[in-house]
């Protein structure tokens, strides 16, 4: 049974050229078909500095089904393969496999360029329809003639869709996906995951896999069938429709520059070194959000900066008043300062919870596996945090819907591991956990939340292991500056003036006219 490659797929320009010479046979002995010949002359005629090439063409014994697959891309308007090299040119057969020229696709399309091995070289033909095991194909040299021939799959070294008709090439069915598999889909995978795509399908990309199943509230088996792409389509354009939150994209660089001159870059740690830089951008550039949702007016972040608490087995800030005091820090009004000091403390917290790795699991030793209690992210805050304040729940609802939340920034030159991506449980925990790493900005606010009302939920903190470093209060007023710094003034409005204005009046009679409060007439 022949499968169709479609019943509604508009046909190629340059399978038309294909078929439209279905029939030119090779001339037989030491005669050359004028035809075949002809074809390297319209090639040169269409690209001159292909001529010099074109012109070794002398003879149809001359394998010639890239010259075939070269004229009927130039028919369609199409530029030919032509790489540096005689064997990155049309008339090798494996040339086609180009980057340059077109783009691989996973599933046959009508028209597609197919490249094959055999023996004695390769093959290069267009793909018409499916049979079996086997794909029907059209092109030239086939038995020494331009027909529709019949290859085995397995022969496919790749399909290939010219890039200059890349906007007719209809949506590409896509692979169910799982471990050990590899290829460009694989890496578009990764890309959607937020994971380094290196197109190779390993243990890392199985992990976020599975989080991101769990998240999603599909079955978390690691396969990425149709409901996952379509969850992940959906994802993809919940980001791409969102942003980071920040309103001024120049003000990316004039805080990265800030971390850059930064001390707080080459500082030690306790027992942790040196910060990654990746963790220091993506903390300046949180609190660079929070500081516009402070001006905003967001209850959120009022309850972050709300001044020190009484309570110091609830707030984090009022715990360590005699740090803060120890720097001159005080946290007694509620404010920027005061957001500053909390974010200055978290800084210290991810550096001993995470080592300021974004992608950080729970403890593994640890038992709390539950979907509510499992530890996740650069604070390794869990899910349960969101009793202490109203103010949780909602950002999980409101960053699944835009996921946004300086992942490029808090990953760059790291990479994440398998169990740092893995997640326990199901429902709403399993999203945070996903979302803790995905949308790191997320975990910070919800962890900047937490340390006002709930201080024991994290051990470095009860224990005072966390460092107050001044550098780091430095840094952040820098970037509160440059939030805060005022935009181009607006230009002022033009002072009214003189108008004049044409009126032509035809009626009969006399005609008062008032012009700016200003009567004028009778008229006749």
């Amino acid at each position: 049974m022949v499968i169709p490659a479609s019943k509604t797929l508009a046909v190629p320009e340059w399978l038309m050229v294909m078929r439209a010479m279905t029939g030119t046979l090779e001339a037989p002995g030491s005669a050359d078909n004028p035809k075949i010949l002809a074809m390297a002359t319209k090639i040169a005629e269409a690209y001159p500095e292909m001529k010099s090439y074109c012109d070794l063409y002398k003879h149809d014994e001359t394998p010639w089904c890239g010259l075939t697959m070269a004229y009927c891309m130039t028919m369609a308007g199409i530029r030919p393969v032509f790489g540096p090299t005689d064997t990155d040119k049309f008339l090798w057969a494996q040339a086609w496999d180009d980057p340059s020229f077109g783009t691989i696709i996973n599933e046959p399309v009508l028209g597609c360029v197919v490249v094959m091995k055999r023996s004695g070289g390769g093959h290069v033909t267009l793909y018409e329809s499916t049979s079996g095991s086997n794909y029907i194909c059209r092109g030239g040299n086939q038995g020494d003639s331009i027909n529709a021939s019949s290859y085995p799959k397995s022969n496919v070294i790749a399909l290939v869709w010219p890039k200059e008709a890349a906007h007719i090439l209809p949506p590409q069915p896509r692979r169910e996906l799982s471990k050990g598999m590899t290829g460009p889909d694989v890496s578009l995978l990764q890309v959607s995951l937020g994971i380094p795509a290196d197109g190779d399908f390993g243990a890392i990309t199985e992990a976020q896999a599975k989080s991101f199943q769990a998240a999603a509230k599909l079955g978390a088996d690691g396969i990425v069938g149709d409901a996952t792409w379509a969850e992940l389509d959906s994802l993809d354009t919940r980001k791409k429709a969102g942003n980071d939150g920040l309103p001024n994209p120049a003000v990316y660089d004039a805080i990265s520059n800030a971390v850059g001159a930064s001390p707080l870059i080459n500082y030690s740690w306790p027992d942790r070194g040196k910060a990654p830089r990746a963790y220091l951008d993506g903390m300046a550039l949180t609190f660079a959000l929070a500081c516009v949702d402070l001006e905003r007016g967001l209850v959120r972040v009022q309850e972050m900066s709300q001044a020190e608490q009484a309570d110091d087995q609830t707030d984090a800030l009022t715990w360590y008043k005699s740090k803060f005091a120890a720097h001159g820090m005080t946290n007694t009004k509620p404010g920027y300062d005061t957001l500053r000091h909390l974010f200055v403390m978290m800084i210290g917290l991810g550096m001993r919870e995470s080592s300021g790795k974004y992608y950080e699991g729970r403890d593994m030793s640890a038992t709390n596996t539950t979907a509510e209690t499992c530890e996740a992210g650069l604070f390794q805050t869990s899910w349960n945090i969101r009793s202490c304040s109203p103010n949780i729940a909602p950002l999980l609802t409101e960053y699944w819907n835009d996921p946004n939340g300086f992942l490029p920034w808090f990953q760059k030159g790291l990479s994440p591991t398998a169990n740092g991506l893995g997640s326990y449980g199901t429902g709403d925990g399993a999203r945070y956990q996903f979302l803790a790493k995905y949308s790191p900005a997320f975990h910070a606010l919800v962890t900047a939340i937490g340390m006002r009302k709930l201080r024991k939920h994290w051990g470095p903190i009860n224990r005072n292991e966390v460092t107050i470093n001044p550098d780091a209060d430095v840094l952040l007023k820098k970037v509160q500056d440059i939030i805060q710094a005022p935009g181009p003034a607006p230009e002022p409005e033009p002072e009214p003036g003189p108008e004049m204005a044409t009126v032509d009046i035809l009626t009969t009679g006399k005609v008062i006219v008032t012009i700016n409060g200003v009567t004028y007439g009778p008229v006749a």
